[in-house]
């Protein structure tokens, strides 16, 4: 039993590992693609993409570990299977769960790592990619001017370049300098010019060649258009609104990505407190209209009475939108603290249903077990984000709609154990 063991460790870790990689690269590449419009033509350095996909592959390794367990399992199992292995030990009075005792610890341990990940990585990873993101957004696109296209990206100035030569010259060249409050005040005209950035990148100089500047005149009483000519004329640009600024970890803290358990109760519990004070300040206000209500209709016109009655839907109306608010953001909270939980489970009932299906279907190998592992997932998954949302819109409880795809599974889990018990007890006999 001990090399029976060993076996279904190492034939189960290579197919585990291989998946798990495929699936992090696959979620990186959708990530790519949904961001690519942000990344792109904004110079950004090697060192910042690979900066920020580190960490959103940190956040993709619970989405990942399920799909990977469950379809190395039924590989392993499937194989075993196909070659009568399992027929074989279970003739000799083993039962299938303890044929998948070392799936199980494998999967155990999974889910463990999983839930740790979950709390302790997931949310410093997902502060640092929010902040870096949001710095990437916030940085400007890289200079890159284009061919008889206005390019205004440089704070007060607006360049168009007629024609690019190889040799780096840029011929007839029009810059409108807007700096001046009043709109265009300068205009260079110039029939080449050569462009450089600072070895420190925070200027770009234009050195332009035989040309005229044109330049309103405000300061006399009687306002005039300055023409000058020049054979050669530099001008400085600031870079400065191009550079990236990292911002502090602190701005994003208080998103429920970026927190563990034990600040996620603290939120929901600060947030209930809230909600029940709101709850309280406006039936306190309420009843102290109704205490006022007879002698208003005594003694106060009526529309004064009208008016209070406004002020009284006015305030409900108020009360409604802060108690929807709050209500969000504890359902937001109560949708990261139950994630991490269910995820983890969720290897170990994804070992034991991958181990299940193998058994049955008796294939092996990278064929059927997919088809089988993919669309299994994909119906968990779908479960699962349809649960998460109606949280969101308080349509559910958490603790069912965060939970209602786990129930499922660990059903169809028992149903299938039962199946396989049931069938191999039969040959049995």
């Amino acid at each position: 039993m001990n090399i029976f063991k060993k076996f279904i460790f190492s034939s189960f870790i290579r197919p585990f590992l291989l998946t798990f990689s495929v699936i992090i690269l696959i979620l990186l590449m959708q990530f790519l693609w949904k961001y690519i419009d942000d990344l792109i033509g904004k110079g950004l350095d090697l060192n910042i993409i690979l900066e920020l996909l580190w960490y959103s592959s940190i956040t993709l390794i619970p989405i990942a570990l399920p799909l990977s367990i469950l379809l190395a399992s039924m590989m392993v199992m499937g194989g075993m299977a196909e070659r009568s292995e399992i027929t074989a030990l279970n003739s000799l009075g083993q039962p299938f769960i303890y044929i998948t005792k070392p799936l199980l610890l494998f999967s155990l341990i999974i889910a463990i790592t999983s839930f740790t990940i979950s709390n302790y990585a997931i949310p410093y990873a997902n502060l640092k990619a929010t902040n870096l993101m949001y710095d990437i957004m916030q940085k400007k696109l890289s200079i890159n001017i284009q061919e008889k296209v206005f390019f205004s990206e440089i704070e007060g100035y607006s360049i168009r370049v007629n024609k690019k030569r190889s040799d780096g010259i840029m011929q007839d060249v029009i810059i409108y300098d807007y700096t001046s409050k009043k709109g265009v005040s300068k205009v260079f005209i110039a029939k080449s010019a050569k462009m450089a950035i600072t070895n420190d990148n925070n200027y770009l100089i234009i050195e332009l060649y035989d040309g005229e500047s044109y330049n309103e005149v405000t300061n006399s009483e009687d306002p005039y258009l300055l023409n000058t000519t020049f054979n050669k004329y530099s001008i400085s640009l600031d870079l400065s609104s191009f550079h990236m600024e990292r911002t502090t970890s602190d701005r994003f803290s208080n998103r429920a990505k970026t927190m563990n358990i034990q600040q996620l109760n603290d939120g929901i519990d600060s947030l209930t407190v809230e909600k029940a004070i709101l709850k309280t300040s406006m039936l306190s206000n309420l009843n102290s209209y109704q205490q006022n209500k007879g002698d208003r209709q005594k003694n106060i016109l009526i529309n004064q009475m009208l008016n209070n009655i406004n002020k009284k839907i006015r305030d409900f109306t108020n009360y409604k939108n802060q108690q929807l608010i709050i209500t969000k953001k504890i359902n937001k909270f109560s949708t990261e603290l139950h994630r991490k939980f269910t995820l983890a489970l969720a290897c170990i009932i994804m070992a034991v249903i991958g181990a299940c299906i193998g058994t049955i279907i008796k294939k092996g190998g990278f064929g059927l077990p997919v088809v089988f592992s993919i669309i299994l997932f994909l119906v968990y998954h779908v479960m699962s984000i349809t649960g998460e949302k109606m949280v969101k819109k308080d349509v559910l409880d958490p603790a069912i709609g965060m939970w209602f795809s786990t129930y499922i599974m660990i059903i169809v889990s028992i149903i299938l154990i039962i199946i396989v018990n049931n069938n191999y007890w039969i040959k049995r006999t």
